[in-house]
């Protein structure tokens, strides 16, 4: 299924889905306070541009503009906006306390639009990078959801078991991945050791490679403007921007045709094992 535009507006339901409850660590700066309690009361335009303004205020270097970063995906009207404030702070700002709750935001939001592989980094990135994170149940609860709908259950149950373990009082967390660790049941595992599963090669275009985050959002807009998902790759010091998870050599050649029309410059063909 190939994901859906970003650039749909969110719903209620994602906005939710955005502000953790209870143990959320809050923020130190009341604008940015205020403008999660806005958007909440439906003032969207207002809490956005109180973001916009008290970031404007701050310089880049200092660890609350991560924070800032933090609420203005929070606030965000668009999936993509929200999607590249998220990204960006968990890249330029990865040991900012934000960080992990940023991935997590980013895995929920791209599982909503389809868009699996971001979902699945996003998440197996909190579990691998933040060891003593207290969004590492529900990284684990979003990680075994990608792998349900990949069909991967040796993999998803694992993870299902750990979201349990580790939900702490989120008794709303345990009992979602409680129901779908009902999958688990009766699966065979007449092995003590599960097969290894060989790599899934698919192809992707690399649109461009640029040595910024904040870099990528301008060809990130367009790219989403013309009904295409694309994703950071972050690999030799270089931010990649890609296009499509395709199954042939041939789809993805016949993608970047049409982005080269469309954008000009030189896309170009890359392969990935998943």
């Amino acid at each position: 299924m190939t994901p859906m535009s970003l650039t749909r507006p969110l719903t209620v339901g994602l906005v939710l889905l955005a502000v953790r409850p209870a143990a959320a660590q809050t923020f130190s700066d009341s604008s940015f306070a205020l403008a999660v309690r806005l958007v909440t009361e439906g003032q969207g335009d207002s809490a956005r541009a109180l973001v916009r303004t008290r970031l404007a205020a701050i310089a880049r270097g200092d660890s609350l503009y991560a924070e800032g970063l933090f609420a203005a995906g929070l606030v965000a009207a668009q999936m993509d906006s929200a999607l590249a404030a998220f990204r960006r702070l968990s890249i330029e700002y990865s040991q900012s306390p934000w960080a992990d709750d940023a991935l997590l935001r980013m895995a929920q939001l791209s599982f909503a639009a389809r868009d699996l592989a971001t979902a699945r980094r996003s998440a197996d990135r909190v579990l691998a990078d933040y060891p003593f994170s207290d969004v590492r149940a529900a990284a684990a609860y979003w990680a075994a959801r990608v792998r349900l709908e990949e069909a991967q259950l040796a993999e998803a149950c694992p993870l299902l078991d750990q979201a349990v373990q580790e939900a702490g009082d989120d008794v709303e967390l345990a009992n979602r991945a409680r129901f779908y660790r009902q999958r688990c049941t009766g699966a065979a595992r007449t092995d003590t050791a599960a097969p290894v599963r060989a790599p899934r090669l698919t192809f992707a275009v690399q649109v461009t490679a640029v040595g910024s985050a904040a870099a990528t959002d301008d060809i990130m807009r367009r790219l989403a403007a013309a009904g295409y998902a694309s994703r950071v790759v972050f690999d030799d010091g270089l931010y990649k921007v890609r296009v499509g998870q395709y199954a042939s050599r041939e789809q993805a050649q016949q993608a970047q045709a049409d982005l080269r029309r469309q954008f000009g410059g030189s896309p170009f063909v890359v392969e990935e094992r998943r």
